[in-house]
């Protein structure tokens, strides 16, 4: 950071070249410590008291009270005192340790109203001059209506942004494409606030200059009123602050390089440094499997959907089993994809009621590959087992981080045994009914002290490299979310026993639903929306042979110009996250705001937990997480046609 005294000498540099009168005052003193070569040649040329350095009082007194007490550029007309002074104050940590004043010529005295009315010619020729004035300055400075619209830009402004002084037309917001794109938000936010308060609003932005270069600039706006406090135009005035966003960036570098050399020779703090690296890689390795996840299920899904597409022009079984195999496989990536997210117990857990047996028959090639061939492995479960209320993706991966400890435990060449059990527990926090589930190995077991601390994220009694101490946690936090109970039986040199305890689920299982017939449409237009060429593409496909017609755009600002120039649509179908300025939940909004009613249908390769700042406004909608089949898009889309032709029918029918 800064230190107050290099701040203070950029801004001199910064000054001391400018051709308007700038200086900068002591606080608390209140005296003109320094003045550029303009301000002290105006003084002088004016014998004004000031040239003794005191602004400690009126009417400056007020003025710099109110600039300090807001924080914000403060202007006062002294006719006196050579004409209008602004204060800003110069902050370090929040808190004023001087002010840079600035002096602005004092525009001519206005009329009386009659006789502004009188002659009108006389108050436009008082507006020439002040923007001619302007106009001469080495600053950019720049004219708003009272709509916020810029009207006028002086030629300090046009030199820099366009190289010439002439003419710019300034209708179509050209001003816009001046503003580095990363800094348009909190642009648009300040002159906002701005507009709505009537108050006067500063803030940093980057400026592109005539030779495509972006400087930092600093930007004030503040209101010019009537005596009815209405406010007549916005003065703009922007300081160029390159200089010192340059110090700034050179001390943040040697900032970093000091703290990279304290953290080198402080080895007291290692390990308290160990742990927050290890908190760091937790949250980067999250973030990361989130995006992976993402990926790989916009690549499962373009599978899915042309496995479908094949499955569509099969005619022998032998060759459509073969098909439903690539289904089966991709639904079991899918689930290895949402382990990528829940892992780090940041996924919800998704509980529904399930059959223990059939779960884990499902995984018991996995199990048997987890534990090795060498191990004796058993499974073994009685044909009455009570279903559970369970997340299978938990469930599954749990299984499996237990049998991959168990391998380890007994070297590869020893005995493991799942088995699983109906249970009546009365303990406290545990009374009812459950499914035992145990896994225990005859290994060499834990002592007491590695046992207590075996759940702890990141623990590990394993090598460098063969485990992060991530699995136990998660089996923890999956048997907790689930009102289950976990349960430990270890000793050095005798094994080692997990017992689970899952409560028995108070709804039926659920029944298998035959396959149903794929949905086709009736030539409805349907436009897609998707940055990923092969998903946009393949979701296309799809649509075109089950006899839709099919329109695409990469984002939602293209779709919305195919829609305003005359494009009629009947469903559109897009991704929740996409690259660009405008959302596809801001697109339906404006649809909405224009009167165009189109259902729209929600696509995301993300987990509902990463789209948790999108659920309230996605209330009501469809949406369809990737790697969704084939089967899954045509159902959607049929449901809400259908939907779409109910409400147009209720629409037409007539009143009674």
């Amino acid at each position: 950071m800064m230190s107050p005294l290099a701040r203070l000498d950029a801004l001199q540099q910064v000054m001391s070249t400018a051709a308007l009168p700038m200086g900068l005052i002591a606080w608390p003193g209140l005296r003109l410590e320094f003045a550029n070569q303009a301000l002290q040649d105006l003084l002088a040329r004016n014998a004004s008291p000031l040239a003794d350095g005191g602004f400690a009082c009126a009417p400056f007194q007020q003025a710099i009270d109110e600039c300090l007490a807001a924080r914000i550029d403060t202007g006062i007309s002294c006719p006196q005192a050579l004409g209008i002074w602004h204060f800003l104050p110069v902050l370090d940590n929040g808190q004023p340790c001087a002010l840079q004043c600035y002096l602005l010529p004092m525009p001519a005295a206005p009329a009386t109203a009659e006789a502004e009315a009188a002659h009108p010619a006389a108050d436009l020729s008082r507006i020439d001059r002040f923007e001619a004035c302007l106009d001469r300055l080495p600053q950019q400075i720049w004219i708003a209506t009272p709509r916020g619209e810029i009207a006028w830009i002086n030629r300090a402004l046009k030199r820099y942004a366009f190289h010439h002084a002439q003419h710019v037309d300034l209708g179509d917001a050209t001003w816009i494409d001046l503003v580095h794109p990363d800094d348009l938000a909190s642009v648009n936010a300040s002159l906002s606030r701005a507009l709505i308060t009537e108050a006067p609003s500063g803030y940093r932005l980057r400026i592109r200059r005539h030779d495509g270069r972006y400087l930092w600039h600093f930007s004030t706006l503040e209101p010019v009123k009537n005596d009815r406090g209405e406010v007549l135009y916005w003065m703009g005035f922007n300081i160029n602050l390159e200089a010192i966003k340059q110090g700034e960036d050179r001390l943040h570098e040697q900032l970093a390089l000091l703290k990279h050399k304290l953290h080198r020779i402080q080895g007291e703090l290692r390990q308290a440094q160990d742990d927050l690296a290890r908190a760091q890689k937790m949250d980067l390795v999250s973030n990361l499997s989130a995006g992976v996840a993402h990926d790989l299920n916009n690549l499962l899904f373009v599978t899915g959907l042309h496995a479908g597409l094949l499955e569509k022009s099969l005619s022998d079984p032998r060759q459509r089993e073969h098909v439903d195999v690539i289904h089966e496989t991709i639904k079991k990536a899918g689930r290895m994809a949402s382990h990528l997210t829940g892992f780090s117990s940041r996924r919800p857990l998704s509980l529904a009621a399930a059959d223990p047996k059939a779960l884990v028959r499902d995984i018991e090639d996995l199990l048997a590959k987890a534990v090795g061939a060498e191990t004796a492995f058993q499974i073994r479960m009685p044909e009455s087992l009570w279903p559970i209320r369970t997340d299978r993706m938990y469930f599954e991966n749990s299984l499996i981080n237990l049998a991959i400890n168990a391998r380890d435990a007994v070297g590869g060449s020893g005995h493991i045994t799942l088995q699983l059990e109906n249970a009546v527990l009365d303990r406290p926090g545990a009374r009812g009914e459950y499914v035992h589930i145990c896994l225990s190995d005859d290994g060499c077991g834990m002592s007491d002290e590695v046992k207590e601390r075996i759940f702890e994220p990141f623990f590990t009694t394993k090598a460098e490299g063969k485990g992060a101490g991530l699995g136990l946690p998660m089996v923890k936090n999956f048997v907790d979310q689930s009102d289950g109970l976990i349960e430990v039986e270890s000793a050095e040199g005798q094994g080692t026993s997990f017992h689970l305890y899952l409560p028995r689920a108070s709804q039926a299982l659920p029944v298998e639903q035959d396959e149903e017939a794929l949905a086709e449409g009736a030539m409805e237009t349907i436009l897609i929306i998707e940055d990923d060429l092969s998903v946009r593409n393949a979701m296309a496909q799809v649509l075109y042979e089950l006899g839709y017609q099919v329109a695409t755009a990469y984002n939602p600002e293209v779709a919305m110009r195919y829609i305003q120039g005359g494009m009629e649509v009947d469903l559109i179908i897009s991704d929740i996250r996409m690259p660009g300025r405008l959302t596809a939940l801001e697109m339906r909004d404006q649809l909405h705001a224009e009167g165009r009613r189109m259902p729209m249908l929600f696509t995301t390769g993300y987990s509902s937990e990463h789209l948790k700042e999108q659920i309230p406004a996605l209330e009501g909608s469809t949406v369809l997480f990737k790697p969704f089949s084939m089967l899954d898009l045509a159902g959607a889309v049929r449901s809400i046609m259908r939907q779409k032709s109910e409400d147009t029918l209720g629409r037409l029918a007539p009143s009674h």
